[in-house]
């Protein structure tokens, strides 16, 4: 029996089903994938489902067509995570990630999350404008990275004053953006389909918003794919779980990020300098280089693009560029392993003497590319804020802040990047969050499947997924990037193409090896 936790209500049983009209998609922007095969729609959902009365989001929704309608199984909903990401950009980008039969058999439709931007509205705005975000980025965050506890401090102090613009700005739609109010949008967009059931994928935070909707809906779920997973019990900080760490420290992020890092300079030194341009012949000898790279850059001696960059930047560069093996199109800000290794060989070969004086903060350091650190901080503003801080608990005071960003340094080795510590001075909360239980029974078990070098979702979090769900099958795989979908397996795209189409698991202990390494070019 699924029990209800203080403050959540159930959608009520009358709530007005959205009307979904189809119709041929927006073009595509200039370099993103093609629309031409999908179509959209639109639909109206309550802002407060306690409230129906109280206001509305409208969805925008997008479609692919079964593309063997007379052998079509049902529906297949996929969230790519974020959480913030739109699902009207990312899954005409994303498409091939699917199996073939699965492609074939299922209409797979996606969504942009209420408050979340694309096409869905109203939108979370912290600030007028962009222009105005971005000039508030650039006049108080810099182009540095925090390293030091003074600036620390300071980040932490101007970060409050950005999150005071969100909550001034966002007002009562923060309340109602929670993991819950997107399960809840999921079920009325599962009725609007006249589906009795249906199957879901999630991709990284994906994986939440699954594990919650197959918690809050068990009857409704025919079969659940979770891909790099996120541990609901870390997410929401549940008994057992350290609440003086940030949410993604308590999910390990920064060793995946770490791990997957130092796996990227073994399987480069296993490569040719043709295949990986950083390679110094061998893993070891590849390693020493990157040693060596970092040593130099501390005592300021590597250049890119007229600044000197430091260790803690260039580490942070590669941690935040290789969730793509290769790159796709309409993920501009991940370049492919082969383009971040080139860029490494160009920092190795940089002459420290055409070196300006350093512009930056005390204690900070600059990135890099500054200016693609500010673009991705800017867009994604407060609304992955307005989900994590809103629902899952994160330091407050600032001395938590500072130890706990300390304490993943120490903890990860080279990790330089304060994982998820944005939530300071973050007041809003979420008014109807779910918190478990997570081991509701189902009538199939769940297919959870993860990458072993994940920078964003570490395996071990994929792992911990699997335990705390009711019944559920892992999938190891051992290769590189963030997520399955986005750095296809074919030995995993056939395992989810049987369990999908036929509900067909594994046998326990499977596991798929990579099918060729990150720089042999095949």
């Amino acid at each position: 029996m699924l029990t209800m936790i203080a403050g959540m209500a159930p959608a009520k049983a009358d709530e007005a089903v959205p009307l979904l009209t189809w119709g041929a998609c927006p073009p595509a922007a200039a370099g993103a994938a093609s629309t031409a095969a999908f179509e959209c729609a639109e639909a109206e959902v309550p802002m407060d489902y306690a409230t129906p009365e109280a206001g509305r989001f409208t969805l925008a929704v997008i479609k692919h067509p079964a593309r063997r309608p007379a052998e079509r199984i049902g529906t297949l909903f996929w969230n790519p995570g974020g959480p913030s990401d739109a699902g009207t950009e990312y899954l005409p980008a994303s498409i091939h990630g699917f199996p073939e039969e699965v492609r074939d058999r299922f209409d797979i439709i996606s969504w942009d999350p209420r408050g979340m931007g694309g096409r869905s509205r109203p939108v979370i705005q912290c600030f007028d404008s962009a222009a105005a975000e971005a000039a508030f980025a650039e006049t108080h965050f810099g182009s540095g990275i925090a390293t030091t506890p003074e600036a620390l401090a300071h980040e932490f102090e101007v970060r409050a004053a950005f999150n005071a613009a969100c909550i001034a700005r966002g007002g009562e739609l923060l309340k109602h953006v929670s993991t819950a109010d997107n399960a809840r949008d999921l079920d009325l967009l599962r009725r609007a389909l006249g589906e009795e059931r249906i199957s879901y994928y999630g991709t990284s935070y994906g994986t939440f918003l699954g594990a919650t909707y197959i918690n809050m809906f068990p009857s409704h779920v025919r079969a659940t794919v979770l891909d790099g997973g996120v541990a609901p019990s870390a997410w929401m900080g549940n008994a057992g779980e350290d609440p003086a760490l940030s949410t993604f420290v308590r999910l390990g992020s920064d060793f995946g990020a770490v791990a997957t890092v130092d796996a990227f300079m073994r399987a480069c030194g296993e490569a040719s300098a043709k295949d990986c341009a950083f390679s110094a012949g061998s893993p070891a000898a590849t390693r020493q280089k990157w040693a060596a790279l970092l040593e130099r850059a501390r005592t300021g001696g590597i250049v890119h693009e007229g600044e000197a960059a430091s260790d803690g930047a260039i580490v942070s560069y590669v941690m935040s560029s290789v969730y793509l093996v290769d790159p796709l199109p309409g993920f501009d800000r991940f370049p492919g392993y082969r383009a971040v290794a080139e860029l490494l060989q160009a920092l190795w070969t940089s002459d420290a003497k055409a070196a300006p004086a350093p512009d930056a903060e005390p204690g900070t350091q600059p990135a890099p590319s500054a200016a693609a650190a500010a673009e991705t901080y800017v867009t994604s503003g407060g609304r992955q804020l307005a989900v994590i801080c809103g629902e899952s608990p994160n330091p407050e005071s600032l001395a938590a802040n500072v130890a706990q960003v300390e304490a993943s340094f120490r903890r990860a080795g080279l990790s330089p990047w304060p994982f998820g510590a944005a939530c300071r001075g973050w007041t809003a909360r979420a008014s109807a969050p779910y918190a478990g239980p997570w081991n509701v029974p189902l009538d199939k078990p769940v297919l959870v499947i993860a990458n072993s070098f994940d920078p964003a979702t570490a395996f071990g979090s994929s792992v911990r997924l699997a335990q705390e769900l009711a019944d559920a099958r892992l999938l190891p795989v051992l290769g590189f990037g963030h997520t399955v979908l986005l750095n296809p397996n074919r030995c995993a795209q056939d395992v989810v193409s049987r369990y999908l189409v036929d509900l067909a698991l594994p046998p326990t202990g499977t596991a798929c090896r990579e099918d060729r390494s990150p720089f042999s070019g095949g």
